[in-house]
């Protein structure tokens, strides 16, 4: 009994010296293992190990986020290209629209420039009729002073002058109508064909003021023949037709070269 009791205190005290000397290599290997992983190349592994878990943390985050997106690798390679590509280009592309750009302000330019040229040219045509009728009230023939009775061809031609006069062209037209319906030979028939083709033209029928003027020149010892070129010119010239309206401007310089509209007609043909 008591050689049993010794075995077990030996087994014991063999058993404890075994744990101590495990408990003693474990804490070296530690030892060993902790000054390898806190130091390597002079740099802490610990920061090592935050910077790459950190990587981690962010690569991780921007794949989730382009996986909700529903964006794979590949677009996103192809989207990183795209940028890379605009970016070569955008430059040129800039370029192009500032010099688009300037090609419609010249042309925005050139247009005003045509527009005041036309408001211009307005203007001195409306100064020119209104000239024109002036001359044609003082007229001896043509004002009622020279003692033209009332109701005679003369005082309803005064009339109907004064009605385009005060811009009421349609019953101006009916009125020339009507003269030249009544006395077909009477002196003045040709006036009222031209005042009448100047009411058309007024009302912005240059069509119908045309096929006015041109029966002006049916009466060829009219003193409306080098009015009514001039118009003819300036109907063409409204309606677009700018080959049509040099030539009416250069029928005027040749055929009528006394015109007081020659200077007038040659600055239309500077223009076209």
């Amino acid at each position: 009994m008591r050689n049993k009791k010794f075995s077990h205190l030996i087994v014991l005290f063999l058993s404890i010296f075994v744990i101590l000397f495990l408990l003693s290599s474990c804490a070296g290997i530690r030892d060993e293992s902790q000054g390898f992983d806190d130091t390597f190349g002079g740099e802490n592994l610990d920061d090592i190990d935050d910077q790459v878990l950190s990587d981690l943390d962010a690569s991780s985050d921007e794949a989730e986020v382009l996986r909700l997106l529903g964006i794979t690798e590949e677009d996103s390679q192809t989207m990183a290209q795209s940028e890379a590509s605009e970016s070569t280009t955008n430059v040129p592309t800039r370029e192009t629209d500032i010099s688009s750009q300037v090609e419609n302000l010249e042309e925005e330019a050139k247009n005003k420039d045509v527009e005041l040229s036309n408001l211009k040219a307005e203007l001195a045509e409306r100064d020119r009729r209104i000239q024109e009728l002036q001359n044609e009230l003082s007229n001896p023939r043509t004002s009622l002073s020279s003692g033209a009775p009332p109701g005679s061809f003369q005082a309803k031609y005064e009339d109907a002058l004064t009605t385009y006069r005060n811009r009421s062209y349609k019953q101006a037209i009916q009125k020339f109508e009507d003269l030249l319906a009544v006395n077909a030979n009477n002196s003045l028939v040709d006036n009222c064909q031209y005042w009448k083709g100047e009411c058309y033209y007024a009302l912005g029928d240059y069509n119908q003021a045309i096929l006015e003027f041109q029966k002006v020149f049916t009466f060829s010892n009219s003193n409306k023949l080098d009015s009514a070129q001039l118009k003819l010119g300036l109907c063409y010239l409204r309606l677009g037709n700018r080959e049509r309206a040099r030539s009416e401007f250069e029928k005027l310089v040749s055929n009528y070269p006394d015109s007081e509209y020659i200077s007038r007609a040659q600055t239309y043909l500077s223009r076209l």
